[in-house]
């Protein structure tokens, strides 16, 4: 049975990104087994760190290698850390109910592509007899990845893989999920710029009674805008902060 290799490097978001934009990056080549005909299939985790400011997602890409006999029986998803969003990037390519390829998805050798929002086909339009790898160059992806603009990237990335039609079985290799991101400090989802002022809570330039009563609004809990810290709790630590940067801020 011959081998295909399903290495695609997923991307496509676009988004008015401040000029800070930066790219992080997590990966893995924890190699497993994809359970053969099972809907439920297998997942694996990315995980991206916090960093000192609030993060916001403004682009992305995931390179993602994966040996299967017959790639039309596969579906790939993306969930993000909240897991409110679960995109289908792949999902069995070319299956059709009648008609070329089939029923069954596209086969064929090797998919060596790029998923990317504004590619002119999608990779559900892609299959062929004759071209080898029978995936490649830029295909759009089932789920435009534009849905993640605005997304907090910070978390447990889920790649979940499965596939869906006994006969032919594979094998997840690696993944690399690489987000462009830019500072979101009121975590509105909007890149915006950090302003240095530890403790203006309501963001109206000075720290003062208002910020104060957010404080111990969110007193005792892990709020990560009152939790100034960044120890995972509001408590008095947090509110030692406020007021030693009491008054306006420069």
């Amino acid at each position: 049975m011959m081998t295909h290799l399903l290495a695609i490097a997923l991307l496509g978001l676009s988004a008015a990104a401040a000029s800070a934009s930066t790219e992080v990056s997590t990966c893995t080549d924890a190699g497993f087994v994809v359970p053969d005909g099972n809907s439920a299939g297998r997942s694996t985790l990315l995980t991206i760190p916090p960093g000192p400011d609030p993060l916001v997602v403004v682009g992305a890409r995931l390179e993602l290698e994966v040996e299967h006999p017959w790639v039309g029986d596969l579906v790939v998803r993306l969930v993000t850390p909240s897991e409110t969003m679960t995109l289908t990037l792949v999902d069995r390519p070319g299956q059709v109910p009648a008609g070329f390829p089939g029923p069954f998805g596209c086969g064929g050798d090797d998919i060596v592509a790029t998923l990317d929002d504004a590619a002119p086909v999608s990779i559900e339009a892609a299959c062929t007899t004759d071209q080898f790898p029978v995936f490649t160059g830029q295909l759009r992806p089932q789920t435009p990845l534009a849905a993640l603009v605005g997304v907090d990237p910070v978390g447990d990335w889920r790649i979940e893989i499965a596939d869906l039609q006994s006969g032919d079985a594979g094998t997840f290799v690696s993944a690399c999920l690489r987000l462009e991101v830019d500072t979101d400090c009121d975590r509105d989802g909007v890149p915006d710029d950090c302003v240095s002022c530890p403790g203006d809570l309501d963001a109206d330039g000075a720290i003062d009674g208002s910020d104060l009563s957010v404080l111990l609004g969110y007193w005792g809990t892990s709020n990560q805008s009152a939790d100034l810290d960044g120890n995972g709790m509001v408590s008095g630590s947090d509110l030692s902060i406020l007021l030693g940067n009491w008054g306006g801020c420069s």
